[in-house]
């Protein structure tokens, strides 16, 4: 099945962009909050500002590109290079800018310019399938991309503390830089135009712009219900390292423990998923995703107990799998004519998702305390799981598509 997947236009070179970009992001942004605190002297209010800032920019810019990148007036091609572009230019900051403010500002602008290029990505990809023999597989094709893209963070930490150990920061941003202006001369010489079938600017179909998702439910709903999945993952994500260290008392080596074990069970998850995808309702494995997720976080509060964290990594690392691999068919399904607005709905849903769940985790770990707030983060994921109930794989063009 897989082998068949890259006869595709273009997929060969995504499957290695997709591993390339995860391990560029991931050989720095681990050690970022090191750098912004103990290097460029940053608070730790500093440091969430600068998230939080790039969260919105990263959203903006994302809902700007999705509404004109169906239109086909400008290439793909040209946004994904522009935007990886603009992504080493983020990174390359370290070396030209050491006041604090401009800092902040200059890395928020350009992430958000960067936000682009992975839904560009998917957007292209989901393209050329459609244009191809294997329409069929696409909820596998997009599980295989995701999985890369895990599969590059996987190593993306492990590069970064050899090149801190080598030649400190500027070993590690020159690393992402270096990576990501790799990917883009990749997508220069080696990118070739798809050949779009129905081209929203020129037909008669029964949709010619992409929807406001604000105006119709059937957008509205999903994107709300991923926005809680989301926060349920990101409130996990930000207080598990205190509560393992602090809370349970046990070594900073635990948190790594947990984290790449759960990083390399989503590969090999995903991959499973894939096959298995087209066997049931994307919407019926969301909430499954959300059920499992909901009762490992759920767990934790009940059993106070590292060793059980362990085991649950295997549904945290399933819930993942699920919701990271097939959240953008998901949304490509509903918008088959407009895979750039549809994978950027997935995009922002999972940037408001983080920014929402840093913001409430830490809120909500002084409030509750680090034992209960991760029953906060189960209720978060339950919540959504009901949202996907009352939703619809429903699509919202009427004409046949060969």
């Amino acid at each position: 099945m897989f082998r068949a997947l890259l006869h595709i236009k273009n997929y060969k070179l995504f499957v290695v962009n997709m591993m390339l970009l995860g391990m560029g992001i991931a050989i720095t942004v681990p050690y970022l909050v090191l750098f912004a605190t103990n290097d460029l002297g940053m608070t730790t209010s500093q440091f969430g500002l600068l998230l939080a800032l790039a969260a919105i920019s990263q959203f903006t810019m994302n809902t700007i590109v999705a509404r004109f990148s169906d239109t086909y007036q400008i290439s793909r091609k040209l946004i994904i290079i522009t935007a990886l572009f603009m992504g080493a230019l983020s990174f390359s900051i370290y070396f030209y800018i050491h006041e604090i403010w401009i800092f902040i500002v200059v890395y928020a602008i350009l992430q958000g310019c960067f936000a682009p290029a992975m839904p560009q990505m998917y957007a292209s990809a989901r393209e050329a399938i459609n244009a191809s023999t294997s329409r069929d597989r696409a909820k596998f094709a997009n599980t295989v991309l995701r999985s890369m893209f895990s599969f590059g963070f996987l190593f993306g930490p492990l590069v970064g503390s050899l090149l801190l150990q080598i030649n400190g920061y500027a070993g590690l941003f020159g690393g992402t830089v270096s990576v990501i202006l790799f990917t883009l001369v990749l997508q220069i010489f080696f990118f070739k135009d798809v050949k779009v079938e129905h081209n929203v600017a020129d037909t008669n179909q029964v949709e010619v712009a992409a929807p406001n998702m604000f105006k119709d439910i059937r957008l509205f709903l999903p994107f709300i219900a991923f926005i809680l999945l989301h926060i349920g993952q990101w409130m996990y994500t930000l207080n598990m390292p205190l509560f393992v260290t602090k809370y349970l008392k046990e070594p900073e080596s635990y948190v790594s423990i947990l984290a790449s074990l759960c990083a390399g069970l989503e590969v090999p998850f995903m991959v499973i998923l894939g096959i298995i995808a087209a066997k049931f309702e994307t919407r019926t494995l969301l909430m499954v995703a959300g059920l499992l997720g909901g009762m490992f976080f759920f767990s934790i509060g009940v059993f106070d107990s590292f060793m059980m964290m362990v085991i649950g990594q295997l549904f945290l690392a399933a819930f993942l799998a699920i919701l990271l691999g097939l959240g953008i068919s998901y949304f490509q399904d509903i918008l088959p004519d407009f895979p750039g607005y549809a994978s950027t709905l997935f995009a922002n849903a999972m940037v408001i998702g983080q920014l929402c769940g840093n913001l409430l985790g830490g809120i909500m770990g002084q409030w509750v305390g680090l034992g209960n707030v991760f029953f906060v983060s189960a209720s978060s994921l339950f919540l959504g799981m009901i949202l996907m109930f009352f939703t619809k794989e429903q699509k919202f063009t009427t004409e046949g598509r060969n």
